[in-house]
């Protein structure tokens, strides 16, 4: 559905932040992202693919992005909305993938909803970041959402970089008619600043990324949540419930059971927290979904006693 605008809405409910699954020798593992889609669609609102989050999209060749993307756009096929991450390391590699994006969905002639999916103060300051964002949008011509991720601009860039968009910056940034939401993580003071200052944007979308406090205190719109890919079934039920209460108000033992369940959703989620792309790929690659835990970066495996206190607490969830 089109909003004022003129781009599609973005969907509220679960967005599930896919890794990317690669084979020992690095190259992109068709196959077993197939297997993955298979997993995740029937449960998914949406897909967030290529992320600096799950899909490791900071340390992804450029081939490997073009082929993921080409991958998912066959795969998927408009089944659920997508979101793709076009951060690259200054503004002229973003904007160049991001007009690839462009073109690829045009030869492609693909016509369900594409959302670009960038982390601006990975590569670009506070400063100007409204004109910049403005240029990017007038350039790829597709909806963009922007990403504002303190931790990880901080565990990669180190101490100098700008870690939060300023909120005076966001308000900027919010009145752009092709800015559509933004995916946040962070101080929940923050995340009510930037409410407000999109509150003239009735229909902007705010998605938690922090999925323990969406958890604990569900967003009006929804969640990313790589979990989500592990816990695809548990995961889209409780997130359903969180957004829509209502719906399971006259249900006592359904309440108690969703209760239930997200409490154990949060143990799974809390433990991850320090190494989620490594932990959830070791667990694909377990349960023979992706080839091979095989980083991008290079990183090395989780220890056996994490994965092992891992797969403990998944045992818990019948998917």
């Amino acid at each position: 559905m089109a909003n004022s605008t003129g781009f599609p809405t973005p969907p509220a409910g679960l967005i599930i932040d896919l890794v990317t699954p690669l084979t020992a020798a690095g190259t992109l593992d068709g196959p077993g992202l197939d297997r993955l889609l298979a997993r995740v669609l029937p449960w998914a609102d949406g897909l967030l693919a290529g992320s600096p989050l799950a899909g490791e999209g900071l340390e992804l060749p450029r081939k490997i992005r073009e082929e993921l993307l080409s991958h998912l756009l066959a795969a998927v096929a408009g089944q659920v909305p997508l979101f793709f991450g076009i951060t690259g390391n200054s503004p002229e590699e973003t904007k160049a993938l991001a007009a690839w994006v462009r073109e690829e969905i045009r030869r492609r002639d693909y016509q369900s909803p594409v959302f670009l999916a960038d982390l601006p103060l990975w590569y670009h300051s506070n400063r100007g970041l409204p004109q910049y964002c403005q240029s990017l949008l007038a350039e790829t011509e597709l909806p963009l959402l922007l990403l504002n991720l303190p931790r990880e601009v901080r565990r990669r860039g180190g101490m100098f970089k700008h870690l939060n968009i300023r909120t005076q910056v966001f308000k900027k940034v919010a009145a752009l008619p092709g800015i559509l939401g933004l995916i946040y993580q962070g101080e929940m003071r923050r995340f009510l600043h930037y409410h407000h200052a999109a509150a003239a944007r009735p229909g902007f979308a705010f998605y938690e990324t922090d999925e323990v406090r969406f958890l604990t205190r569900p967003g009006a719109w929804g969640a990313v949540s790589a979990a989500a890919q592990i816990l695809p079934q548990a995961w889209q039920g409780v997130a359903r419930a969180c957004i829509h209460p209502e719906e399971i108000a006259d249900d006592p033992a359904r309440r108690y059971a969703l209760w239930d369940q997200g409490n154990r959703l949060q143990q799974v989620s809390q433990f991850c927290g320090q190494n989620p792309a490594g932990l959830w790929k070791q667990a694909l690659a377990r349960q023979g979904i992706i080839s091979s835990p095989a980083r991008a970066s290079g990183a090395s495996a989780a220890k056996p006693e994490d994965l092992e206190k891992f797969f403990e607490l998944l045992a818990g969830f019948a998917e």
